[in-house]
Formats: structure tokens, C-alpha cells, sequence
């Protein structure tokens, strides 16, 4: 009888357990549902109006990060980010699942530099900053 007893309460402490679990497991897998599944090296690089250097792979993955020049500082001033002159380097990496840093340095005419972290949309580019 005791057994019973014993075996009847540790289902219901699970089951009790479970239910409780089953909500934090739901808004985890909706924060990871936000962030895109692919996120291109290329296309990132083209909305900063910068030219990518060579790579074996578009994919921009967790952790990693890639350098660029800049050709259209027009693209990166729209974005929020203050003006830089053309040649500037700009290096973008991916920080979390659905954020990018961007990091643009320039030595010429005077030395400056300028960083943000920008937001993905579930397509993988970049988020503009408010105004």
C-alpha cells in the first residue's frame, strides 16, 4: 500500500513538473523563431553599401565575422550610423541569433570611428535604428 502511495505521488510531482515546464519551453522556442534561419554575408554587406571581400561561405554564423570596404556611405548614414568617407572598414559580427555588430573605422582624412547594434528581421537584414 505504501508503494503505491509512493509510486502515485512521484507521476503526480511529474506531472505537476511538466506542466509547469511547458510554458518556458513555448516563449524559448518563440525567441528562436524570431531570429532568421540564414543570415548572408553578401546581402549584409550590400545594405551597409560595402564590397565583401572573397569567402568560401555567404553564411554569417553565429560567432563569426567578416571585413569590408565601404563604397556608398550614404547606406550607412540611413541605417544611423554617423557619415564616413569611402574606404572606410567596416567589420560585421554576429553577436546573437537575431543581432549584428557593425564596427566602421576610417584613418583618412582623420581618424574616426563609429559602432552599432543592429536588430535582424526574420529575412536576415538589418533593422534601422529609430529616429
Amino acid at each position: 500500500m505504501t508503494r503505491m502511495l509512493s509510486r502515485s505521488r512521484t507521476l503526480a510531482i511529474a506531472a505537476c513538473l511538466t506542466m509547469l515546464a511547458v510554458p518556458v519551453l513555448r516563449a524559448q522556442d518563440a525567441r528562436q523563431q524570431a531570429a532568421p534561419a540564414f543570415v548572408s554575408a553578401k546581402a549584409l554587406a550590400e545594405q551597409l553599401g560595402a564590397t565583401l571581400q572573397p569567402r568560401d561561405d555567404d553564411e554569417l554564423r553565429l560567432g563569426v565575422s567578416f571585413t569590408a570596404v565601404l563604397k556608398s556611405p550614404e547606406k550607412l548614414t540611413a541605417l544611423g550610423l554617423k557619415e564616413m568617407h569611402t574606404g572606410a572598414r567596416v567589420t560585421v559580427g554576429r553577436v546573437a541569433p537575431d543581432r549584428v555588430r557593425v564596427e566602421v573605422d576610417e584613418m583618412e582624412p582623420v581618424a574616426a570611428s563609429t559602432a552599432a547594434t543592429f536588430k535582424l528581421d526574420p529575412k536576415g537584414l538589418l533593422v534601422a535604428a529609430a529616429k
